[in-house]
């Protein structure tokens, strides 16, 4: 899995999605981290968790709710001021961040 992330983030501009901020908390003192998508995993600043059922609700004629497997992401890096780790759980699954990598980029002419 981590091969596949690393082709895919060397072909992949910091631009878009993989640009916004997740913050990283450290449990043990606190301390508070701002970090791109793409720097963490650039950087292999990531663990994939076990796959987990959760709900998903769309709306059609009505509303349904089915059960869909996705698989979280926890970012974690050394804390800069104590020896615990900053952590944070992705919102968005793998899943999702993988067919942002592999998706063509967006065209600058027409979201500039």
């Amino acid at each position: 899995m981590l091969d596949i992330i690393d082709e895919l983030i060397s072909k992949t501009p910091e631009k878009g999605f993989l640009n916004n901020k997740i913050k990283l908390k450290c449990s043990t003192c606190d301390h508070l981290e701002r970090s791109t998508y793409y720097t963490l995993l650039k950087e292999h600043q990531f663990e994939v968790l076990e796959p987990t059922s959760v709900s998903n609700t769309f709306f059609r004629e009505s509303m349904y709710e089915e059960e869909i497997t996705v698989i979280p992401i926890l970012f974690k890096k050394n804390c800069p001021k104590c020896s615990g780790q900053l952590k944070a759980i992705s919102p968005v699954p793998l899943e999702y961040i993988m067919n942002i990598l592999q998706s063509a980029p967006p065209d600058d002419i027409m979201y500039g």
